[in-house]
């Protein structure tokens, strides 16, 4: 009985990661200038419900949990509380902290469970998910609005609406689609990385089923392709030519050069427009990070409190029409600002320790590096793997695979 719910759990927790269906509370800490600010709102999600319940189901069962996992998530999770210590705004502290320990204990049960027993379990709930988020944003571009999906947490917008994202091409307007997260480039990160990790799904004794997998693999793979091409992310488009040029074979490398030849009016648009229409968010940019270091050198060690980059940043100016509320687009960055030396070793330690595990020839083990290569690269330019919800969820179910594929390929090779 508990096992049967455990695998139903664990598969709508891992089909929900892109989803935002929550109910905000709006306590006057999360209001900047009188702004209500996403960011810093206390929020329960149906998804840190269903991780939560999942973990308990999980103890009741009285199943192993990975010792090295569970202490490094208290040693994250300790080295980001003690920024709040000096922390001028402790009530969205608390909010980033309960965020990160959801998304913390469903990667402590990703990294306890037994892989190869659960991974055709992911391969569904994972692949139907890339499935759904690209009809979505398919049909978003198409209509130029979105859906009123809001049981899946669906914001309600249109091509129209100011300030939302969209590209220019010769004349005309599109709507960068959202899917369910919240901006295109958000959905581009989710694009890069889901895909890939169905790679690992691979059963050495079952040749005809993995034949079978390839072929949705490579349905859903194209899928993610188009959808990332479609939010026109500069940064994700980049990092999936780099992935795509370390994962396909040599024989198919022609063709994926044939394809950037194809859609380069659409990357000559899109690039080109930093030197003449689109070089605000390079300046947006600058500033943030200008900011995030004048944020450091008041708090080099302990930081001004974790999820205050905003609320600081706020007392001073950013540029633009009006004041940017978001983090510094780095998450390293945005970790020695928020939470100083201590916090950003605990970044470093918590998720490196897992990663140089990882080095190795086998195929799997590989594969997760360049899934960790691509979360380094996009973070080294954007914050969501930190400060979103869908962001750190994903960047804890890689974290917690990085601890059980290992196990579950050298079980294999026995």
């Amino acid at each position: 009985m508990l096992s049967r719910l455990e695998n139903w759990l664990l598969f709508l927790t891992i089909f929900l990661i892109p989803t935002q269906l929550g109910k905000h509370f709006w306590p006057q800490f999360s209001f900047i200038y009188s702004l209500p600010v996403d960011y810093l709102s206390p929020t329960v999600y149906l998804w840190d419900i269903l991780a939560l319940f999942l973990f308990i189901i999980f103890l009741l069962q009285k199943k192993h949990i990975n010792q090295g996992a569970i202490n490094l998530f208290y040693f994250f999770i300790l080295t980001q509380s003690l920024s709040l210590i000096f922390s001028q705004n402790i009530g969205v502290g608390l909010v980033r902290l309960e965020q990160y320990t959801a998304a913390g204990l469903f990667g402590v049960y990703m990294a306890s469970v037994n892989f190869n027993e659960v991974k055709q379990l992911i391969f569904r709930a994972l692949g139907l998910s890339v499935i759904m988020e690209s009809v979505i944003a398919i049909l978003q571009f198409s209509y130029g609005k979105t859906l009123g999906l809001w049981i899946l947490g669906e914001r309600s917008f249109s091509i129209s609406t100011p300030g939302i994202a969209k590209f220019d091409f010769f004349w005309y307007q599109f709507l960068r689609p959202y899917g369910t997260f919240p901006h295109p480039n958000v959905l581009a990160g989710f694009m890069l990385t889901a895909p890939v990790i169905l790679n690992l799904i691979q059963d050495p004794y079952r040749p005809r089923i993995n034949a079978q997998r390839a072929g949705v693999q490579y349905g859903v793979t194209i899928l993610a392709m188009i959808v990332t091409l479609l939010t026109v992310s500069r940064v994700a488009i980049i990092a999936g030519f780099i992935q795509s040029l370390i994962l396909i074979s040599k024989k198919w490398r022609k063709f994926l050069l044939y394809g950037v030849l194809i859609i380069s009016p659409i990357l000559l648009t899109r690039f080109s427009a930093l030197l003449y229409y689109d070089s605000l968010p390079f300046i947006i940019r600058e500033d943030l990070l200008q900011t995030s270091s004048k944020i450091f050198s008041h708090s080099p060690i302990f930081g001004v409190g974790l999820n205050n980059f905003i609320p600081i940043s706020a007392e001073g100016i950013v540029a633009g029409p009006s004041r940017f509320l978001q983090p510094v687009h780095n998450i390293f960055l945005l970790a020695l600002s928020e939470t100083g030396i201590v916090g950003l070793v605990g970044l470093l330690v918590t998720f490196g320790y897992p990663i140089l595990k990882l080095r190795t020839k086998n195929y799997e083990l590989r594969t997760m590096l360049i899934i960790w290569g691509t979360i380094l690269f996009l973070g080294m330019f954007d914050h969501y793997f930190l400060t979103l919800p869908q962001g750190y969820r994903l960047l804890f179910l890689i974290w917690g695979l990085s601890f059980s594929v290992p196990r579950g390929v050298l079980h294999v090779r026995i």
